[in-house]
């Protein structure tokens, strides 16, 4: 799996999850990412699931106790989480609301569509066919495993997970912008006038208020930052991507996701024909 076709994916993946989950939590990117671990840990559990425990929560996330207490006691107060003896679950009765159950499955088909673009470029590793039948939850599973690694991952880079985000959805935007030639390495380009996204873009595709846009934009535009400003827009900076911290990181997630991806194969995810695993479809297209 090469790393060039990993990060383009990414970015899109991430925009489109993160995009959804902002909509559904009111532009609070911590509670959307807490939330999620927590449906992952619901459905891993299955019927016998005692949930998890603030604690580990707070672990898993590289976030501190109160923070993460904070925001259950948020999800359990809005009647999205229940407290149980083990710990925390989601409350199963909203996995069914629309705007939940929605999210949730452009979730899965975000993976899908992740995992056939791979497969399209023919960058899948090579797996083990399972004999064990496809669950959409393994899917669900596999979304949350390979946003919270990427998350994970880029902490010593991007210590807050909306400059991640912003970030992400500017790599997005400037390969949407211009499209690269297919095989040229995304940390070998430069981009320029051409690739650049607006603060006010930005801002709606992730249904986030301009005003916070702008103010992680500044902290992301410093000298030698990750986001040079250009009279057009923003862009990613290429020396910072260039840089061996960045590309270690990028390296990092890369290994993080194959873990995740032959994980999913091995729980019986159709490597071979993943267009079959779609719930609803294709998601549609981000548009910049």
């Amino acid at each position: 799996m090469k790393l060039l076709s990993m990060t383009r994916l990414l970015a899109d993946m991430q925009t489109r999850v993160n995009a959804a989950g902002l909509r559904c939590f009111d532009g609070d990117i911590d509670r959307f990412a807490i939330f999620s671990l927590i449906t992952r840990e619901s459905i891993r559990g299955g019927a016998r699931n005692s949930g998890i425990s603030t604690h580990s929560a707070a672990i898993s996330l590289g976030r501190s106790f109160e923070t993460v207490r904070r925001h259950v006691n948020a999800l359990i107060a809005a009647g999205l989480c229940v407290r149980l003896h083990g710990g925390v679950v989601v409350n199963p009765e909203v996995l069914t609301r629309p705007d939940i159950a929605r999210l949730i499955a452009l979730t899965h088909d975000s993976f899908v569509c992740f995992v056939q673009a791979l497969y399209d470029a023919g960058e899948l590793p090579v797996l083990r066919p399972s004999a064990v039948r496809y669950d959409r939850t393994v899917g669900v599973q596999a979304a949350v495993d390979v946003m919270l690694a990427t998350a994970d991952s880029n902490q010593a880079i991007h210590g807050n997970w909306l400059d991640l985000v912003i970030f992400s959805t500017i790599l997005a935007g400037n390969l949407h912008r211009a499209p690269l030639p297919p095989r040229r390495p995304v940390e070998g380009v430069r981009f320029g006038p051409d690739h650049a996204v607006r603060a006010s873009v930005l801002a709606r595709v992730l249904n986030l208020s301009e005003t916070t846009v702008r103010r992680r934009l500044g902290r992301l535009g410093h000298a030698g930052g990750p986001v040079v400003r250009l009279r057009q827009g923003y862009i990613i900076s290429s020396d910072w991507m260039k840089r061996p911290d960045a590309i270690e990181t990028s390296q990092r997630t890369a290994t993080s996701v194959r873990l995740a991806i032959a994980a999913a194969a091995a729980q019986g995810f159709p490597f071979d024909a993943p267009h079959t695993a779609y719930q609803v479809g294709p998601p549609p297209p981000i548009v910049f």
